[in-house]
């Protein structure tokens, strides 16, 4: 006859075996990632609080004034979303704001989906 309590512990056993083997296997891939981190992060350079805040006396520019190449960049702007939109409607475009890469993605993925 088969002992009932040598049954259990074993099963407990094996339990505890498939356990401590997953977390150990978890830990590992954890490690991995962040050597992973280390070796592709760049390192950025650390700003300086004056350039990080703006001060406080300054005013926001409410006036803005338009160079000859704002105004073709304009221009070029507008013919861009007239083409994009199509249709026959006439778009003005009033501002516009240089973004950066991830702000370019960001954008056009929007874009993209609502189209």
């Amino acid at each position: 006859m088969v002992d009932k309590g040598a049954v259990i512990l074993q099963g407990l056993a094996v339990t505890i075996e498939g356990l401590a083997i997953v977390f150990l296997i978890l830990v590992i891939i954890m490690l991995v990632i962040k050597a992973m981190e280390l070796f592709t992060m760049k390192k950025e350079a650390p700003v300086a609080e004056s350039e990080a805040a703006p001060a406080e006396h300054e005013q926001p520019v409410t006036e803005v004034v338009f160079s000859e190449d704002d105004k073709e960049l304009i221009a070029v702007l507008t013919a861009a979303v007239c083409a994009s939109l199509g249709g026959s409607k006439k778009y003005v475009v009033k501002s516009y704001k240089r973004v950066g890469a991830w702000g370019a993605a960001s954008l056009r993925e929007t874009l993209e989906n609502k189209i």
